[in-house]
């Protein structure tokens, strides 16, 4: 119950940061190399917080922070995030970064609000449940749709989150799906237009 309440204090923020971000991004206001030096000040801000642990700024974080995060770097998934978005608007189309950073803001957070209540479990992962998966992939499709055609919205949203579950590694760490499920989008919409 207490990791439901974290996850519907964190999803509406995990939205807004994509919102804000494609709004940006359609009006010309962010560039890659803008977006690299506020991922290099956030990881900064990060690292001093993890190193002198202010606590104002714990006070804000801990209620929308995931614990490992907080204690392993405070915002790494804001930071993630961030660096998924950048890998996003260097290697596509900007429709394409759009469509591929709503599909992280919608997909991921409806999924995350609606699984814990799921019952049937997903074929990759047994701590996420299909239902959330399936909600994930309707309001992402539904976001993407908005910046690129429904088809290529439909299969990025569809391949993005139902690969999502595998927890991709490299090496010995697990990739954040905060990097994985935009580049993954990104790259499904790529191969459709090239095919």
């Amino acid at each position: 119950m207490e990791r439901i309440r974290l996850e519907i204090k964190r999803q509406p923020i995990h939205i807004l940061v994509g919102l804000i971000l494609i709004s940006m991004i359609s009006h010309d206001l962010l560039s890659p190399s803008t977006l690299l030096v506020i991922i290099i000040i956030s990881l900064a801000a990060s690292l001093y917080i993890k190193k002198i642990k202010p606590k104002a700024v714990l006070r804000i974080l801990k209620p929308v922070e995931r614990k490992q995060a907080l204690e392993e770097l405070p915002g790494k998934g804001f930071i993630m995030y961030l660096i998924g978005a950048l890998i996003v608007m260097v290697l596509f189309e900007k429709d394409i970064a759009m469509a591929s950073i709503i599909i992280l803001a919608l997909g991921d957070s409806f999924s995350r609000l609606i699984g814990p209540f799921g019952r049937i479990k997903h074929p990759f992962n047994n701590t996420k449940f299909l239902e959330g998966v399936i909600v994930g992939i309707i309001a992402a499709s539904l976001g993407a749709m908005l910046f690129v055609k429904p088809s290529e919205a439909i299969s990025a949203s569809f391949i993005a989150m139902i690969l999502e579950g595998l927890n991709l590694k490299l090496g010995k760490f697990k990739i954040d799906d905060n990097i994985t499920i935009p580049i993954i989008a990104g790259a499904v919409i790529w191969l459709i237009r090239i095919l």
